[in-house]
């Protein structure tokens, strides 16, 4: 079967396109019956359903501020610096790919009256985001977060687990098995919900405008910024970035599912040697669960970072007027790399701190409370 294996892996063909590559994975992932031990069998599609929910409304709820602050500093090198002369002129129009999608409609006939606010670090944002906005908009677009995070992490997380079961690649590759199955399972999640994820990334990078603005007139008018772009461009209006969310999450799952299953195969607890009373079953669970998960979401998040930073600014820049205007790079090593030309390689790496402390813990909440839910449920 390992010869069989190695010889479909010689016939991918070379593709730039995540998804592509993903397609063709799939292929050698076919699910072929296995024997399961009497506990996985226990553990069914409804009990997973349930568990993936939990997860996802206690991850959201409390890691959503870091979502907010991580957007905030990425989109920064993309306003206009305030340059006002004598006479108070008006500031002035950026080319596509220069600034982002919410600025005309904030500055316009503003007459510089002041800079848009800087931030200087992770806490530096936080603060000044509750003290100028108020803190709740520390929680903006929770409700999108919510609605799309549970679909996501139910078809993310079973998804992968199936495969990860079933595949042939269980018994012939068992150390490539999680990273394959990860990657094609973030594929099939992060397509379903492309469209939720720009329209919370766009609303989560707009700042309060008056005392008076409040989310739901934001989220109106960003409704109807997004009816005019797919007025132009389609279908594709609503996947703008989703090839470079592809080429920070398909990865980013390799990296966290292939450390998280060597984590727990090799270095976990051992019940045996624990000072954790070995009767507790759920409870040693979620320790290994809770370590195994941060640690893997940290190692992951440091090494994709820079996708994460392209994707953030390619889903909020402006949308193209007309076919002539300058845009962004279709090509994502283009594009990153113009990043890094223009602005140093530092750029590449901004909001890194609020997205590992997102992350780490994120991960560790998501893949324990999945992971306890599904021995409570089975019981």
């Amino acid at each position: 079967m390992a010869k069989s294996l190695n010889n479909r892996f010689l016939q991918f063909e070379d593709s730039d396109n995540p998804l592509t590559v993903a397609l063709q994975v799939a292929t050698i992932l076919t699910p072929v019956h296995t024997m399961a031990d009497e506990k996985k069998a226990s553990i069914g599609v409804k009990e997973r359903l349930l568990s993936a929910v939990s997860g996802s409304l206690i991850t959201s709820l409390i890691l959503t501020p870091m979502d907010v602050v991580r957007i905030r500093l990425q989109q920064q090198q993309m306003l206009p610096q305030c340059v006002c002369d004598s006479e108070g002129n008006p500031l002035p129009k950026f080319e596509a790919s220069k600034g982002v999608f919410w600025q005309d409609a904030c500055f316009q006939d503003v007459r510089c009256k002041s800079s848009p606010v800087r931030y200087t670090s992770t806490w530096d944002a936080f603060g000044k985001i509750a003290k100028i906005e108020g803190i709740t908009s520390l929680w903006r677009g929770i409700s999108i977060t919510l609605l799309m995070a549970a679909p996501a992490n139910m078809v993310y997380f079973i998804g992968y687990e199936t495969l990860r079961d079933k595949s042939r690649l269980q018994e012939a590759y068992p150390t490539l098995n999680p990273l394959m199955c990860g990657a094609v399972a973030r594929v099939l999640a992060a397509t379903i919900v492309a469209p939720l994820d720009l329209l919370r990334t766009r609303l989560q990078s707009i700042p309060r405008s008056t005392p008076n603005s409040t989310a739901t007139m934001m989220l109106k008018d960003l409704l109807k910024e997004s009816r005019q772009e797919f007025s132009k461009a389609g279908y594709r209006a609503f996947f703008k970035g989703l090839e470079i969310t592809l080429w920070r999450d398909v990865p980013f799952s390799a990296i966290y599912w292939g450390c998280y299953e060597f984590y727990r195969g090799k270095v976990s607890i051992n019940s045996n040697q624990s000072i954790i009373n070995s009767s507790n079953t759920n409870w040693n669970h979620f320790i290994n669960s809770f370590v195994g998960g941060s640690l893997s979401g940290t190692v992951a998040a440091v090494l994709t970072h820079p996708f994460d930073v392209g994707k953030t600014r390619m889903q909020i820049c402006f949308s193209m007027k007309s076919s002539q205007e300058s845009k962004p790079s279709k090509n994502m090593f283009k594009y990153l790399n113009g990043i890094r030309n223009s602005e140093g390689l530092a750029a590449l790496y901004t909001g890194l701190a609020p997205r590992v402390i997102k992350i780490a813990p994120s991960c560790a909440i998501m893949i324990s409370t999945y992971e306890v839910c599904k021995l409570i449920f089975s019981a």
